[in-house]
């Protein structure tokens, strides 16, 4: 009887904010606001990272609810929403990491890193246009962290090929971003 009474009292509050009430905002965030957080944080450790995407998710949630079709519960709908922010969050997270970790992204863009994701998408495109082995050692190299001795022997190839394909593929990478 619980969740038949839930479901009813989130199908008007889900209306009301529909209608643009603002108390139901206000009911809304205080009656989903820790759920989502408690949500969030077992996802993501850092606190304000963690309120950051609770907030993208409210927002994105008003953005959507038009098209809330009330299949699921509110909190279940939300979740959802969540998860697509906390993917966004770590896609981002490793793309600020990949890129500062690229020794020649100095030269590479004037962009700043606040919006990782635009650069993310260009360096991504970039590593797809470039020869496979090219693309291969910058993420051996750049991304795994690994030492060209190390990459030389479990490709079984020497150091100074290996290294000479790692100065080739740099030089491509950079000539590549900057035609875009």
């Amino acid at each position: 009887m619980l969740d038949k009474t839930r479901l009813s009292t989130d199908r008007k509050l889900v209306g009301r904010l529909r209608q643009g009430d603002q108390t139901a905002s206000k009911e809304w965030f205080g009656k989903y606001h820790f759920q989502m957080l408690k949500f969030v944080l077992y996802k993501v450790s850092n606190l304000e990272d963690a309120e950051e995407i609770v907030q993208e998710t409210f927002i994105n949630c008003l953005k959507h609810l038009p098209v809330f079709n009330e299949k699921s519960s509110v909190l279940t709908w939300m979740q959802s929403i969540a998860r697509h922010e906390i993917a966004d969050y770590y896609r981002k997270k490793y793309a600020k990491k990949v890129i500062c970790s690229l020794p020649l992204f100095e030269s590479l863009s004037s962009e700043p890193l606040d919006d990782a994701s635009v650069v993310a998408k260009k360096v991504g495109w970039v590593l797809n246009k470039m020869r496979k082995d090219y693309h291969e050692l910058l993420l051996l190299r750049y991304v795994d962290g690994k030492r060209v001795k190390l990459i030389a022997q479990e490709l079984g190839r020497s150091f100074k090929s290996v290294e000479a394909d790692l100065f080739r593929a740099r030089k491509d990478f950079k000539e590549l971003y900057a035609s875009i």
